[in-house]
């Protein structure tokens, strides 16, 4: 069997060539079909058959989301242009994240390579013009062109691009741990840029104090229904104590509405409440850090906008908020609105995870919470209460921070709740292993109840699915070592 270059064929479907070497020359056309010619698909006039783009999201800001399939034995690399309207951003060889499709590879016929992939790239925003003609370019051919092209802002785009990455993210753990690790970076540039531009203001004060005890935070998402009924079942409590409580709203709906209502009900009760209002979602922890930055009291008490005292025995749940902190990070127990037993804290799991494909293990880490569903009511005595609670392990027990008790000046010394996550889940976790290796204690106040109208059985949006998938992934590559996670056969144990 022989095997020849047809130099002459390259020549004439490549004419630059010929003019650029000055002439034909089989040894200089083979050196730079091997180092060139092969990869830009010189002589492939219907690229599309092998490569495609399919998913196409392009911030303001200069974040650009591709997604797509391609052939990997045609496209042994993907050299990626972006032009926009006359600027022309060339990102030369990227590495997506590559994952398999079936439905691709039954076409193709090769199913030991993955070849769908996505990618997320960035034009420094400087150098970004926003003009309406949009075209792929991979390997020099043409992929897809847009000639009206949607611009998003960031906070849009963060959503539709963790949106479109939920196919990932619905997959076996196992098989995309290193999927999330890959795609991290890139969200995590997208959410920092977007936290960045975030703004905070106050817009109501009850009655001004300057210094106080307890300092409650609330962070509300959107709505605000449950924030009168809450407050009314502090009011006692508020008007009683040196304590604040402190709103911070995320992205909320109709604040007008909420100010003129808790404006009515400052009329009627003596309290000091003060609400500040983000101009977006600054999730979770930036939100409650903010609240916490703004805080006079020298207890901080985080309170998720859905915990309440259970009707008839609020004197237990509410004394909760007023002792001291000391130097521990305190929980409460949680029970559903049921009144069953939710959980006594929370401890954190090592579970080894693995892809079949690759033959690949990965410790991938969940946070369980002691006792949940167990057959415990919340009016149960106290008796039958500590019984439950034996076999809690203190040495690995975290609290959940619907409900935290905390001093002020330990919050800030442990540095907060860590913005790394993007909007929420796995940054309570964080803290308490943050907390616990800075050798502080954590606590679980038995004695003290609370109603938390958690939301289940509802179906989550792939955005959120996509955004928890992450935040697991970036929890467990921090905190796999930890001593203060368990594994799997010791999680059965106290399960």
């Amino acid at each position: 069997m022989k095997s020849r270059f047809n130099y002459r064929k390259y020549s004439e479907d490549n004419p630059d060539l010929a003019e650029h070497f000055g002439g034909v020359n089989e040894a200089q056309l083979k050196n730079h079909y091997d180092q060139y010619g092969y990869r830009e698909m010189r002589g492939v006039p219907e690229t599309t058959i092998f490569v495609t783009v399919e998913g196409l999201l392009c911030s303001d800001d200069g974040h650009i989301y591709i997604s797509g399939w391609c052939d990997r034995r045609v496209f042994s690399t993907l050299d990626v242009t972006i032009r926009v309207g006359y600027m022309q951003y060339e990102f030369g060889e990227i590495e997506p994240c590559w994952y398999h499709r079936d439905d691709v590879s039954a076409v193709l016929g090769d199913f030991s390579r993955p070849s769908g992939y996505i990618a997320i790239l960035k034009v420094p925003k400087e150098d970004f013009l926003v003009a309406p003609e949009v075209e792929v370019f991979i390997c020099r051919q043409k992929i897809r062109a847009e000639p009206v092209m949607r611009f998003m802002s960031v906070d849009r785009f963060l959503n539709e691009a963790l949106a479109a990455t939920a196919t990932l993210a619905d997959r076996p753990a196992g098989t995309t741990v290193e999927h999330a690790r890959k795609l991290t970076p890139a969200f995590d540039g997208i959410w920092k840029d977007y936290l960045a531009s975030l703004s905070f203001t106050q817009i109501f004060e009850s009655r001004r104090i300057e210094t106080c005890k307890q300092s409650i935070i609330i962070t509300l998402y959107r709505g605000f229904d449950m924030l009168l009924v809450q407050l009314a079942e502090l009011s006692g409590f508020l008007s009683s104590h040196e304590a604040e409580v402190i709103v911070v709203g995320n992205d909320l709906t109709a604040p007008e509405e909420m100010l003129a209502r808790v404006t009515a009900f400052c009329q009627l009760h003596d309290v000091a409440i003060r609400i500040f209002l983000c101009s977006g979602n600054s999730g979770f922890s930036a939100g409650n850090n903010f609240g916490a930055e703004m805080a006079r009291g020298e207890t901080l008490i985080f309170m998720n906008p859905d915990i309440f005292p259970p009707e008839g025995d609020e004197a237990q749940a509410l004394d909760f908020l007023s002792s001291d902190p000391g130097t521990a990070l305190h929980g409460a127990m949680l029970y559903y609105g049921d009144g069953m037993l939710m959980h006594s804290g929370m401890y954190s799991v090592r579970d080894l995870v693995f892809d079949p494909k690759s033959g690949v293990t990965h410790n991938l880490l969940r946070v369980e919470h002691f006792g949940k569903g167990l057959s415990h009511r919340v009016d149960d005595s106290q008796q039958k209460l500590d019984a439950a609670l034996v076999s809690i392990k203190d040495d690995i027990l975290l609290v959940s921070a619907a409900l935290w008790k905390v001093s002020k000046a330990k919050f800030e010394e442990i540095g907060g709740l860590s913005t790394e996550y993007i909007f929420a889940y796995y940054e309570d976790s964080d803290f308490c292993l943050r907390w616990r290796s800075a050798g502080n204690e954590v606590k679980l106040d038995s004695s003290s109840r609370w109603i938390h109208m958690e939301g289940v059985g509802k179906a989550l949006p792939p955005s959120v699915r996509t955004f928890m998938w992450l935040n697991r992934a970036l929890y467990s590559q921090k905190f796999e070592a930890s001593p203060l996670v368990v594994d799997t056969s010791e999680d059965l144990k106290l399960l």
